[in-house]
């Protein structure tokens, strides 16, 4: 019976990111209160742009999530006349960050009592996210999360989005984790594929909502509820 490592994404999958786009719709409306009626759709189209616009392709040069972000929200607001530089998009991302930050928390099902028990379950916890260093490292002085994980791993820290395999493969030599006896939760498929590619098994948590695509790896698990992740843990040692 051997316990696996386990690499988390953080982003809908440990954090709630829903009140980050009730933030920055806020900060928006009080900016350009025009736009109110759009904003709820505007702000959803922002974080699935952002996501998709990351340079995640093999040979792309990296740019920092901020600044892909910032370029989007840029765009979004310039296509409904709204003139303003990239810069001046990436304060009112910041600014909304700022009131996202003092009302994070996870998503429905984690908690620091679910945390302990994964915990327990596990050879190694670390989390790999596409995000900056910065930004990650201000949620977790508002979330207990550093008291659980063996390692944190972001897309800055080594200049690579997933699906791409550096992110994955800092993070398992962190851990010193073989890719065999470890399992790679996210929301998302995409990011699934890219833990899959090295061997590690997979689960999907909840519906997708920023990745809108569907192909799961072959063998991928899937919980609609974080609470349901402990039986699938130790289901995993008592076969491997």
């Amino acid at each position: 019976m051997t316990k696996p490592f386990v690499l988390f994404d953080l982003g809908e999958t440990l954090v709630d990111l829903k009140e980050l786009l009730v933030s920055l719709a806020a900060n928006l409306a009080s900016k350009y209160p025009a736009l109110r009626p759009e904003l709820p759709a505007i702000v959803r189209q922002w974080i699935s742009d952002a996501s998709r616009a990351m340079p995640r392709s093999p040979g792309q040069a990296f740019v920092r999530e901020f600044e892909v972000a910032s370029s989007v929200m840029g765009n979004l607001l310039r296509d409904r006349g709204i003139r303003l530089s990239d810069k001046e998009a990436g304060f009112i991302l910041r600014e909304g960050w700022d009131d996202f930050e003092t009302r994070v928390r996870f998503v429905s099902g984690v908690s620091e009592e679910w945390l302990k028990e994964v915990r327990s379950l596990s050879a190694g916890l670390a989390i790999v996210t596409d995000g900056d260093r910065e930004n990650v490292n201000r949620l977790l002085r508002h979330l207990p999360l550093g008291l659980y994980f063996d390692a944190i791993v972001t897309s800055e820290d080594v200049k690579s989005y997933k699906p791409n395999p550096p992110i994955y493969q800092a993070a398992l030599r962190s851990l010193k984790a073989p890719a065999d006896q470890s399992m790679f939760v996210s929301d998302s498929p995409q990011d699934l594929r890219g833990a899959s590619s090295l061997g590690m098994a997979t689960c999907l948590f909840g519906k997708p909502t920023i990745d809108a695509s569907r192909e799961l790896p072959e063998g991928a698990l899937q919980v609609a509820d974080p609470r349901q992740f402990p039986a699938i843990l130790r289901e995993f040692a008592e076969t491997h």
